[in-house]
């Protein structure tokens, strides 16, 4: 035990030391010792040291010192060899994290369209990348995309984030965001009266604007609690990266939108100048959409196809506006040349809406809508599946309500008597699977969403 404790005095004695010493111990020159020590030392100060502690007369003062000195000195750049390797490898990885997440939100924001559940998943990576206890974005004219990710800790300190984020942010100096500053940053909410009023705890802010063509969409921003580190530059650069390209993309978003809201303007106004030039048609273009969406809910169809079904089914019969009232009215049969005109309303209207980019994959379903199952359809001479999926399908219920509706030269049918008529075209003008399918839903209209069995095998 005493030998313990003198190891122990020893060790501590050691880590006092700040410079070369040297001691005599008690006894005479045969049995002393000799009490050597030289400290290590960092850029952060003395970290250790080096003790030699042999008898007296083996080594003199000056070979001891020596020793101890080249030996601390190959020891501290080792050390300070291996702290540097410990910082650099920390910064590639952070480096690599912060490629890592730009690569992924970059491919989080190639879609046109962009939502808040989006915007959500990249706030997620910047959350998990930067390790803070906060992040958040806010813009005030656009709820949908006024979002935060929080630490489950954080809950114990602040008991309204929103409520913490909208304070933040109202006491950023105007001129931050509207000019060009790229951020703004509180390092120390303690050293910010307006800050520290916040909470009572210290904590680090930082916010970066969220702009385009001078205006300002709203802030991508963080908090952390962790006053041991700093927000670093590449951090910075990054943030505002990726607060450029979500403004860009929001912008660009909105965009799309009003030109999509501008389409679909022009697409009603072309089902309403057909309607009225074509009286015994009026809502048979919502009729027939109608029923082909119902179909394409038993099919499970994707939500991609289903759009292209929704917009063919509406615009089937907009080539009709290049026609004649006095043929599209005529109340008795049509001659060769007057038959040859109604055929070519699939092609017009085919023409009609082409430049349409955002409806190009609807332009099969009104061009070939007319193709018969055997092949002697028009415009093509199509057979079987040859003819796109959505055309056979507005073939079957375009077919159906022609029989049912008035027309000019004709009343219309009973839903018996026209499924009796359908039935003997089937395999020959439509699709039978379809046709089948059509029918049975149609029993179960008064329950739409109830599932038709082997809904799919009809692709």
């Amino acid at each position: 035990m005493n030998a313990l404790n003198s190891v122990n005095d020893f060790l501590e004695s050691v880590s006092r030391v700040t410079g070369f010493r040297f001691e005599i111990g008690n006894g005479s020159d045969d049995d002393g010792k000799a009490d050597y020590r030289m400290p290590l030392k960092s850029d952060d100060g003395t970290m250790g040291s080096l003790a030699a502690y042999v008898p007296c007369g083996q080594k003199n003062e000056s070979d001891v010192k020596t020793f101890l000195n080249e030996t601390a000195g190959l020891i501290e750049q080792r050390l300070s060899l291996q702290k540097e390797t410990e910082i650099l490898t920390e910064k590639l990885c952070q480096s690599f994290e912060d490629l890592n997440l730009h690569a992924r939100i970059a491919g989080e924001m190639r879609a046109i369209r962009f939502s808040g559940s989006r915007l959500k998943d990249i706030l997620q990576d910047i959350f998990e990348t930067m390790r803070v206890d906060l992040a958040f974005a806010s813009l005030p004219d656009r709820p949908e995309y006024d979002i935060f990710i929080e630490h489950p800790d954080l809950a114990e300190k602040i008991d309204s984030p929103g409520h913490m984020i909208k304070s933040l942010l109202k006491n950023i100096p105007p001129p931050v965001g509207l000019s060009k500053d790229p951020y703004y940053i509180i390092n120390d909410s303690g050293d910010h009266p307006d800050y520290s009023a916040l909470h009572p705890d210290r904590f680090r802010f930082l916010a970066v604007p969220m702009r385009h063509n001078n205006k300002l969409f709203g802030w991508l921003g963080m908090v952390s609690f962790n006053m041991k580190e700093i927000f670093r530059q590449s951090e910075l650069s990054l943030l505002g990266s990726v607060a450029e390209q979500i403004t860009v993309v929001i912008a660009n978003s909105d965009l799309y939108q009003e030109m999509e809201r501008f389409v679909i303007n022009v697409v009603k106004s072309l089902v309403h100048a057909i309607e009225a030039k074509d009286y015994y048609t009026r809502g048979h273009s919502e009729r027939v959409n109608r029923y082909c969406m119902i179909l394409a809910d038993h099919m499970d169809m994707e939500k991609e196809e289903r759009g292209f079904l929704h917009w063919a089914s509406i615009l089937h019969d907009v080539g009709k506006i290049g026609i004649p009232e006095i043929i599209l009215n005529k109340p008795e049969g049509l001659d060769e040349e007057e038959y040859g005109l109604i055929k070519s309303h699939s092609q017009k209207g085919y023409d009609i809406l082409k430049p349409i980019e955002q409806i190009s994959g609807s332009l099969p379903g009104i061009l070939y809508h007319h193709e018969r199952y055997d092949g002697k359809g028009y415009p093509k001479g199509l057979k079987g599946h040859e003819t796109p999926l959505i055309a056979r399908i507005i073939s079957v219920v375009d077919t159906f309500d022609a029989l049912t509706s008035d027309r000019a030269y004709r009343p219309g049918i009973s839903t018996e008597v026209a499924f009796e008529k359908m039935a003997k075209v089937s395999g020959s003008q439509l699709d039978p699977g379809l046709l089948a399918l059509f029918r049975t839903v149609h029993q179960n209209d008064d329950n739409p969403q109830e599932p038709v069995e082997n809904g799919n095998k009809y692709r």
